[in-house]
């Protein structure tokens, strides 16, 4: 099972027509299709090999970008594609994420060059049960619940020479238009150019890469230790901790069009722990979407964030002041997860930029 295409980003929310402001507000994704999917239109639910009942509602948009910008990944930039899902009631894997875990990342849909029995087979030989599944609009979705090896969300699966996406040609549902720029009162959204990588928190790292190797299919990861001393962390802060000291443990690896870091804490204070992982344990924490060689770029977004509500949160200099990260505090108006900036000054030096080492599964001794 090759996976290709990041199809959408499925976030489950409180309130639906909230969210669709936020996102308006910070990513300016105006143009949504909203969706009533109650007891008329679903069917054949079963939850964890049950039969069950319940409802959501649902809308799907994407974020624009600009095609004379940069990409993710040194490609060319791309759309990002998002599901906003508010449970209705009933045992659905979107209420028992909204109840059990907050608001968030409940799951990924992923495009795949395989039929849709390849893509059973391929979960059901790895022992990977499937979630939830139900049917909608002429078809049935189906969640496979990689939470466990993973780090707490579901992926969805589909052929890539399908059909496209339930919300990418959905049946019906409401056109939605909102006004970004009216709600921003002249400030820019978050210059979106496409997925990067999600930045995944976890407990072990070398355990997880397992996991996405066997799941995902990603031959290679670069392992790096990021922690406050000057040529990885730099001058690192969080919230008013500045500077801090704390550190955490990556992996980081790419399929298709999108990457993953695994993230596992090591020492410290971070929005990883204190905020994400202390209240509700493995998660999709952030994604990574925008990047800049412009110092005034990026001073101007993080004063256009912070007048928004979203301000940065955490972040330090990195690779001997060669390039800057930060986070952009969206978790309340986004709901559920940060957004990452990265500014890229210089080059770094090889003894910066290199990983601290290399895993690649392709080198695996077989056993005698």
């Amino acid at each position: 099972m090759k996976i290709t295409t990041l199809a959408s980003i499925g976030v489950v929310v409180r309130d639906l027509d909230q969210a669709l402001e936020g996102y308006a507000r910070l990513l300016d994704i105006n143009e949504w299709a909203v969706h009533e999917r109650g007891s008329d239109v679903l069917s054949q639910m079963v939850s964890r090999g049950r039969r069950s009942a319940g409802t959501y509602r649902s809308a799907f948009g994407s974020a624009d970008f600009d095609p004379e910008g940069p990409g993710p990944m040194g490609g060319a930039p791309r759309r990002t594609p998002f599901e906003l899902v508010q449970p209705t009631g009933g045992e659905t894997p979107f209420n028992e994420y909204l109840l059990s875990r907050g608001e968030g990342i409940c799951f990924l849909t992923l495009l795949a060059e395989a039929e849709e029995a390849q893509i059973r087979a391929h979960f059901d030989g790895l022992g990977i049960a499937v979630a939830h599944s139900h049917a909608v609009d002429g078809r049935t979705r189906t969640f496979y619940d990689t939470r466990k090896e993973l780090g707490g969300y579901l992926l969805e699966v589909l052929p890539a020479s399908g059909d496209a996406p339930t919300g990418l040609n959905a049946v019906g549902g409401e056109a939605r238009s909102l006004d970004g720029a009216a709600l921003r009162g002249g400030r820019r959204a978050i210059p979106m150019q496409g997925i990067n990588h999600f930045g995944v928190i976890i407990d072990d790292t070398m355990e997880s890469i397992e996991q996405y190797r066997r799941i995902l299919g990603i031959q290679k990861f670069d392992i790096k230790t990021w922690q406050t001393e000057f040529g990885r962390l730099d001058n690192p802060f969080y919230r008013d901790q500045n500077p801090v000291q704390h550190g955490y443990f990556t992996a980081q690896g790419f399929v298709g069009d999108i990457g993953f870091e695994i993230i596992q804490c090591t020492y410290g204070d971070a929005h990883y722990n204190r905020e994400f992982t202390d209240q509700r344990g493995a998660g999709i924490h952030h994604m990574f979407p925008f990047l800049t060689k412009s110092q005034d770029e990026w001073d101007a977004v993080a004063a256009d964030m912070t007048a928004l509500g979203a301000p940065v949160v955490m972040g330090s200099d990195l690779r001997g002041g060669a390039s800057a990260y930060c986070y952009y505090d969206t978790f309340e108006q986004l709901h559920g997860f940060l957004v990452e900036g990265v500014y890229r000054r210089f080059v770094a030096e090889d003894q910066y930029m290199a990983p601290d080492w290399t895993v690649d599964f392709a080198t695996e001794i077989a056993e005698a």
